[in-house]
């Protein structure tokens, strides 16, 4: 009979002990990605993936155990067997190339918790297979089950984080102190205060993952109560600034007028390239009354390859690439890669610069520069509505901030270490900006060429130019190291006992934006605006960053100054962490610190 056949007892039981897989990998979010080998990044592509490994799995079990009886020791080892297979084959080298990436054999350190799952996937199996295939009885079917259970009731633990509240685990500079005042905030990222010392907080509604709730502006009142101001915005929300009772909100593909007092919104931009990896950021409002803000590139150096698949959008939007800001000469590179948005693993697309995924370009080809477009500073004109490119050249700037001079500044993400045109070793920048000129991306690193030997990478095809005869590189005001990844920025106002530019540190995003040896701390660093010189002015104590126990900083995101100076705000946008290759961040574990002078004698 069918139900006496091993291989079927196999299938059975592969079925069922996958259930710890897709619980385990829904809790550690790496379950949507997984969903990229059958073309789609979500969750129900992701089961599905799971559990066809997982019946695999018991199919390959069976083959091997039969009908024999294995005593409860030797089953364990079996079982512990088959998930140390699936975890050196699959995790650490099938996954990773099937996503466009190199094998992560060098690096099975970022991969422990992928290796504890299949542990007990493997152990779950062997359990249920002795029930299902050998001896038909429930002896030995508690351990099986057992384990599918303890991966249900983890699920809603991988999914949550705790918040840091305790001062103490701050290091400071000598004469201030920290206090929280917010918390439980889902993915803030940015601040705004009012003349009234009012405070609003961004609730971005988007991580990457990808990870959407609703994106929100709340208030803060002088009683640390949080109140809801505005909701239904575009997330991922990149930016908020107030003036003369409005709030204006960069959100993405839109930058949108909010009166406070009537409720009432209008579009002043619509339709921005923001579709890629990266959205329009940070928005203040210049010395001559304009609108100034960020928008980041699609891609990571121009061309779009199946790491934007990853990112989950080159499935969903097919045309979409980066915008040329200038008139630009293609030296006609072309670049080869996976295709995941077919089922075929081995398909493959061919593409240029600035087109769409799978159209090359030709030695010398013309594009026309475009408004608006992507890794440029763009000037919005509010009597007319006129848009215009300031600088370009930057690939993803993100925050933005001026001097009491006027003088502006932006923070600048630099490449990762993904893609057909992946780098290693880039640094971050901090920029200040200088109208009309051109800041290198994609072909430039600060003013180093990108073709650089120690931007060399294993992960990329090659770095040669995708532009012929470049303008003029304008020079960073200072790099930062790699992945150092700068946010939002603000220049102290004069009450405010240390001087200069201030920078929320991210920190890095390994191992997918590159696979480095040690963490980068989050935190925020003050910058001589004259020199470039940079230190730490908060980070968290004996660590890089907090993670779920909540005992730091866990990433800083926005840093924003009362009027009068008497407080920085540090915005904290709560646990964001890496399961293997899956960006996985945690609502509610958000902070807002409040940093003053402690009061002299």
């Amino acid at each position: 009979m069918l139900a006496n056949n091993f291989l079927f007892g196999g299938l059975i039981s592969g079925l069922l002990a996958s259930h710890i897989l897709v619980f385990s990998f829904w809790g550690m979010w790496l379950l949507p990605a997984l969903g990229l080998l059958l073309n789609r990044v979500d969750l129900v592509s992701g089961t599905a993936v799971v559990a066809l490994m997982g019946i695999i799995g018991g199919l390959v079990y069976s083959l091997f155990a039969r009908e024999r009886q294995l005593k409860p020791g030797m089953r364990a080892l079996t079982g512990a067997l088959l998930g140390i297979v699936f975890w050196a084959g699959g995790v650490l080298t099938l996954v990773p190339i099937a996503l466009g990436f190199p094998p992560s054999l060098k690096s099975p350190q970022d991969h422990l918790t992928a290796l504890v799952v299949l542990l007990a996937y493997g152990i779950s199996l062997a359990f249920l297979y002795q029930r299902f295939a050998v001896t038909r009885t429930y002896r030995g079917l508690r351990i099986g089950v057992g384990l599918i259970i303890l991966a249900l009731v983890a699920t809603p633990v991988l999914l949550r984080g705790a918040a840091s509240t305790d001062p103490r685990d701050l290091e400071l500079p000598a004469g201030f102190k920290a206090r929280v005042i917010a918390k439980g905030l889902t993915y803030p990222t940015s601040l705004a205060l009012d003349e009234q010392g009012m405070i609003y907080i961004a609730e971005s509604g988007f991580s990457y993952g990808p990870k959407t709730t609703e994106a929100r502006i709340l208030s803060l009142d002088n009683n640390g109560r949080l109140k809801p101001v505005a909701s239904k915005f575009e997330g991922p929300i990149g930016g908020l600034t107030y003036k003369d009772g409005c709030l204006y909100v960069s959100h993405r593909g839109k930058i949108t007028e909010l009166e406070l007092d009537t409720k009432k919104r209008r579009d002043l931009v619509a339709d921005l390239p923001s579709l890629g990896d990266h959205q329009n950021g940070d928005l203040i409002f210049g010395p001559d009354g304009a609108i100034y803000f960020g928008q980041g590139s699609a891609t990571n150096a121009g061309v779009v390859g199946s790491d934007n698949f990853v990112y989950a959008w080159a499935d969903r939007y097919p045309d979409f690439h980066d915008i040329p800001s200038r008139d630009f000469t293609l030296t006609g590179e072309n670049y080869r890669s996976l295709d995941l948005k077919q089922t075929d693993p081995m398909a493959k697309q061919t593409t240029g610069a600035f087109a769409p995924f799978g159209q090359t370009r030709e030695p010398g080809e013309k594009v026309k520069g475009q408004v608006p477009a992507s890794a440029a500073i763009h000037r919005l004109d509010p009597d007319d509505g006129t848009l215009s490119i300031f600088a370009d050249g930057l690939r993803n700037p993100y925050g933005l901030t001026q001097d009491r001079e006027g003088n502006m500044y932006a923070s600048v993400l630099g490449y990762d270490d993904r893609g057909v045109r992946a780098s290693t070793n880039s640094p971050d920048w901090i920029v200040k900006l200088e109208e009309g000129a051109w800041y290198g991306w994609p072909d430039y690193a600060g003013t180093t060429p990108l073709t650089d030997k120690k931007f060399v990478s294993e992960r990329g095809i090659n770095r040669n130019p995708v532009i012929k005869d470049p303008p003029e590189v304008a020079a960073p005001l200072t790099s930062l190291p790699p992945h150092y990844s700068p946010m939002k920025i603000a220049y102290a106002p004069e009450g405010f006992p240390k001087q200069g530019l201030f920078a929320a540190v991210f920190g890095d995003g390994q191992p997918l934006t590159e696979d480095l040896k040690r963490q980068v701390p989050s935190g925020v660093i003050s910058i001589d605006p004259q020199s470039g010189d940079y230190k730490w002015f908060i980070k968290s104590k004996d660590k890089a960053r907090a993670g779920r126990r909540g005992d730091g900083l866990k990433r800083t995101i926005d840093v924003e100054f009362s009027q009068d100076g008497r407080a920085m705000y540090v915005l904290d946008f709560g646990v964001w962490e890496f399961a293997d290759m899956a960006p996985n961040a945690i609502p509610k574990s958000g902070v807002l610190w409040e940093i003053t002078p402690e009061p002299k004698g």
